[in-house]
């Protein structure tokens, strides 16, 4: 019988012996998560999860009870991506985004300013520049709607 000690086995599976990992062989750590909210929350998370992480989306519903959008999306971890600071967004964009679930509801101007981190100035400045422009409607003092 020949002598198998030269022979080197493709992966850790056991058949020819004990051996170190090989990219054949080896799996990726890879985690299930599962994302849901509003539409804007979950695009968020999912963006800033995709900065980090190669991340596949799996499957994608909306709940019938409670209206939320469910994603479920696996995450690579080994492909770890270098962090880079998202780019920040102008203040009109900032506020945009935050009304994007609220087209047509009423919105405070203080629920706008917590969502945004805006300050008072910057936030006044724009929602009077949204308002003339037409994209935000003025409903009443501190009260804004967006129609589009």
């Amino acid at each position: 019988m020949d002598s198998t000690d030269d022979l080197q086995p493709p992966c850790d599976c056991g058949a020819l012996g004990d051996h170190p990992d090989t990219l054949a062989c080896s799996q990726p750590p890879v985690v299930e998560i599962e994302v849901s909210g509003g539409r804007l929350a979950c695009l968020e998370a999912i963006g800033l999860l995709r900065s980090n992480y190669q991340v596949d989306i799996k499957h994608r519903w909306q709940d019938p009870e409670t209206g939320k959008l469910v994603f479920k999306l696996t995450a690579d971890l080994v492909f770890v991506k270098p962090y880079i600071a998202p780019p920040t967004p102008t203040p009109e964009a900032a506020v945009m985004a935050s009304l994007a679930d609220a087209i047509g509801v009423q919105i405070r101007q203080y629920v706008i300013q917590a969502i945004t981190g805006l300050d008072d100035q910057t936030l006044t400045t724009t929602l009077s520049a949204l308002v003339a422009a037409g994209r935000l409607e003025y409903i009443a003092p501190d009260e804004y709607r967006r129609n589009q």
